[in-house]
C-alpha cells in the first residue's frame, strides 16, 4: 500500500468479517484517477498452507533467490502477479501522456480459503461507492507452458467484447482465394 500511496493512489482499507463469527479478512481497494476508462487489477495475498516445512528447499516465506528464481510460498500464486501489476503501473505512469482514465487495484486476503469476506464483499463496496471498472485483469497463474499461452474466463466473471475483422472471407481449402 505504501508504494501505491507514493504513486498517488487513494487507498481504501476494507476489512470484512461475516455474521455468525466468520473469520476476518483484510482487503483493500486503491484507485488513481476518477475518470473512465477505468482499468482494475485484481489479486490476492493469501496462500495455500505450507505443508511440511522440512520438504521445502528454503524457508517457505523467505523469498530466497536460487539460481535466478525466487522460491517462496505465494510467489507464483499470486504475490508475483501483484508485484508485476504495481511495477507495470509505475512504468506506465512515468509516461502516461494522453491517458485520462483511472487505474485501480482490488486486493483481497480471502481467495484460498472460503472466499466469503474477500472479492465478493469488495465488489459490493465498489458498486456502492461508484468505483465500477470497465475491465478487470486478474493475474492468476493459468499458463500451461509459457506466460500468456492461456487466457481463461474466470469463475467470478467474464470478459466480453466485439472483434471486427476486415478482409476477404475464404475457406481453408482455398486459402489463395482469401488473400
Amino acid at each position: 500500500k505504501k508504494t501505491l500511496s507514493e504513486l498517488g493512489f487513494e487507498i481504501f482499507d476494507l476489512p470484512f468479517e461475516g455474521n455468525g463469527g466468520s473469520y476476518p479478512v483484510k482487503n483493500f481497494f486503491a484507485r488513481l484517477g476518477t475518470q473512465y476508462p477505468h482499468i482494475c487489477f485484481a489479486g490476492h495475498t493469501d496462500v495455500v498452507p505450507v505443508g511440511d516445512e522440512k520438504l521445502w528447499s528454503v524457508p517457505p516465506f523467505s523469498a530466497d533467490i536460487v539460481d535466478g528464481n525466487m522460491i517462496g510460498r505465494g510467489t507464483v500464486d499470486m504475490k508475483g502477479g501483484i508485484t508485476t501489476f504495481i511495477s507495470a503501473i509505475s512504468r506506465f505512469l512515468d509516461d502516461k501522456s494522453g491517458f485520462n482514465g483511472s487505474i485501480s487495484l482490488l486486493i483481497t486476503g480471502d481467495e484460498e480459503a472460503e472466499s466469503i469476506n474477500g472479492t465478493q464483499r469488495v465488489l459490493e463496496w465498489i458498486k456502492e461507492n461508484n468505483h465500477i471498472p470497465d475491465i478487470t485483469i486478474v493475474g492468476e497463474p493459468t499458463n500451461d507452458e509459457v506466460i500468456g499461452d492461456t487466457v481463461k474466463i474466470g469463475r467470478r466473471g467474464y470478459t466480453g467484447g466485439i472483434i471486427t475483422v476486415t478482409g476477404k472471407k475464404g475457406h481453408v481449402a482455398y486459402p489463395h482465394l482469401a488473400l
